[in-house]
């Protein structure tokens, strides 16, 4: 069983896709085939709640669970490219830690 791809999905507001779309074009991690650009996204609802030891402006509400809006991106990329798209998602995304998976696909 050999992995040479990996499926990415990230937790990102709708406002950043474009940006993310285009840096991620711009490195050649969207081709699939005879396509490029080959990227997807839904909007998704989820919930998530800061802990006690988050920044401050995330820890006032600590008590309750915000149910957010985001939209989820899914794309592939090279086993070997991961390390690249991760920082390419760092340097768009808005927050500190991210949502972001990768999930092996077998061949």
């Amino acid at each position: 069983m050999k992995i040479n791809y990996v499926k990415v999905e990230v937790l990102i507001s709708e406002e950043y896709i474009a940006d993310l779309r285009e840096q991620l074009h711009d490195h050649g991690f969207l081709r699939y085939g005879n396509e490029d650009n080959v990227l997807s996204y839904t909007k998704c609802r989820h919930y998530s709640r800061p802990l006690e030891l988050a920044p401050l402006d995330m820890s006032s509400a600590s008590e309750s669970v915000f149910l957010k809006t985001d939209c989820k991106v899914e794309f592939r990329c090279m086993i070997h490219q991961v390390d690249k798209v991760k920082k390419i998602i760092h340097d768009i995304h808005p927050d500190n830690n991210p949502v972001i998976y990768f999930i092996p696909i077998i061949e």
